[in-house]
């Protein structure tokens, strides 16, 4: 139930805009229904509710309420319509939505239904007095009927109270009613309903993100903040350090003090590297989903609203999206990736890297997602979590691998919302592209070697030309394998 949601929350009858909106998206996993398709027992229906109608509701909670196409109620008492809440004394001054108004909610999805004529209170009620008020108050007018023939079935207990006799009189005349205190959760004709204010978690699932440091200190607080500055918060921020020797320890901590309830920090007495320490972190989260960030990295402030509502709708287990590379690197790594990955050039400064859509059997090869990506906690308990690299390939790459072999499928986010910082050949996704190429020239060397070891056997003594030739190849191997010594030097 809410009743007002504007820009600001002077009182606790006010749901600001960013909160109404953080609780919308968390209702993508719900069943959103009308109060006529309500089942008590079905825990995943949820009904919204609207009490007094204020002009507000059109102005900011109605867009919202479009775009994720959910249905609501509108109770209206009649006499309000249009009026200002002057009677409202420990209330900030705010106007009823006019007809007008009203006919554009119901074209917004909405459906009137009634909360009297003028919102008495109605709990000392009763038959023996005054009753020809009551049924004034519940007399529902023709014109009001015809606005919404589909509407004005249901009924709501001003303040949430009634008497016997009223809830009698409701039984009679409407499908069904609700309350917000004196009903129960299973009588049609008194459901109880939950008053939303701006601290109210609507959420069945939680999230953590997990930002990883191994000396990368002096980026921390970027990437922290990064994921602070959210559209919506994670339930939780794991901080997790691999034995770093710079100053991500105190960092850490300080952001642990500043937010108890939100970060915590961990760290490794021993570098475990990547799968050692990636696997470690999620074992000490206990939420339904989990995305890592490298601290080095940022996420741009809806990344985790636009992953968690992608994944709600129950039909993948991973959300990943494109990123923008940036950095002192960013267009040196930018050109080494194939061209249809490349994207756009913006300011010079961020180079944007797409992925192509998901299509379950036709992406189990190369990269195809980034390792920010969220992903189910039970998707990655089932498969078994991140696994040493084999065959060149990243350790997430691997494991959302074998998440889709298992039956899981991935949903690209349109957009590039992960800025990935490029800035020493000594990074992970640096490193990790050099090994490919390493092993790439090392096969090479291999099949040119055994050409040369099968040419000098099938010819024996070759002529001056095919000497040459052979001689020609030999440099160019002997060539191949230096560098590939080199570099094996480099990353050991």
């Amino acid at each position: 139930m809410y009743h007002k949601v504007d820009i600001r929350s002077p009182t606790m009858w006010w749901v600001d805009v960013s909160s109404f909106y953080r609780q919308m998206c968390f209702l993508k996993d719900r069943n959103v229904v009308y109060l006529d398709d309500y089942d008590p027992n079905d825990p995943s229906h949820v009904v919204i509710t609207f009490d007094g109608i204020y002009s507000n509701v059109l102005l900011f909670a109605a867009p919202i309420l479009s775009k994720f196409r959910y249905p609501f109620e509108l109770f209206v008492s009649y006499d309000l319509i249009g009026a200002e809440n002057e009677f409202d004394l420990v209330e900030p001054p705010t106007r009823f939505a006019s007809n007008k108004e009203l006919a554009e909610l119901l074209v917004k999805g909405g459906r009137l239904q009634w909360h009297t004529r003028t919102h008495p209170m109605l709990s000392q009620c009763h038959l023996d007095r005054t009753w020809g008020a009551v049924e004034d108050e519940l007399s529902v007018p023709e014109e009001l009927r015809d606005a919404d023939p589909s509407g004005l079935k249901w009924f709501a207990y001003p303040y949430g109270e009634f008497s016997d006799d009223v809830y009698e009189a409701v039984k009679e005349r409407f499908a069904g009613a609700v309350s917000c205190s004196q009903g129960n959760d299973m009588d049609i004709h008194k459901l109880n309903r939950i008053t939303v204010t701006n601290s109210s978690k609507l959420q069945s699932k939680s999230i953590c993100a997990i930002i990883v440091s191994h000396n990368y200190g002096r980026f921390l607080s970027e990437a922290v903040e990064s994921v602070l500055q959210q559209t919506i918060l994670p339930d939780r921020i794991l901080i997790m350090d691999d034995a770093s020797e710079d100053e991500t320890c105190a960092i850490g901590k300080r952001y642990a003090d500043l937010y108890p309830e939100l970060i915590a920090y961990a760290r490794n007495e021993q570098n475990l590297g990547i799968v050692g320490t990636f696997n470690a972190a999620v074992q000490l989260t206990s939420s339904e989903f989990v995305c890592f960030l490298g601290a080095d990295n940022r996420l741009s402030a809806n990344y985790i609203e636009l992953c968690i509502v992608t994944l709600l709708d129950g039909k993948a287990s991973i959300a990943y999206t494109d990123f923008r590379l940036f950095g002192t690197n960013a267009q040196d790594e930018y050109f080494k990736h194939e061209a249809d990955r490349r994207g756009r050039i913006i300011d010079e400064q961020f180079y944007e890297i797409v992925f192509p859509e998901f299509r379950k059997g036709s992406m189990l090869t190369g990269s195809f997602m980034h390792g920010s990506s969220m992903y189910s906690r039970a998707a990655f308990d089932q498969v078994g979590g991140y696994l040493p690299r084999r065959e060149g390939r990243p350790e997430d790459a691997n494991l959302f691998r074998r998440m889709i072999n298992a039956g899981h499928a991935a949903q690209k986010v349109a957009g590039a919302w992960l800025e990935y910082r490029q800035h020493s050949v000594d990074q992970a996704n640096i490193v990790s592209r050099t090994q490919g190429e390493l092993a790439f020239y090392r096969a090479y060397a291999r099949r040119l070697e055994f050409k040369v070891k099968a040419l000098e056997a099938s010819f024996g003594l070759l002529s001056p030309v095919v000497r040459i030739a052979s001689l020609l190849e030999k440099a160019a191997f002997e060539f191949i394998v230096r560098v590939v010594r080199i570099w094996r030097r480099r990353f050991r």
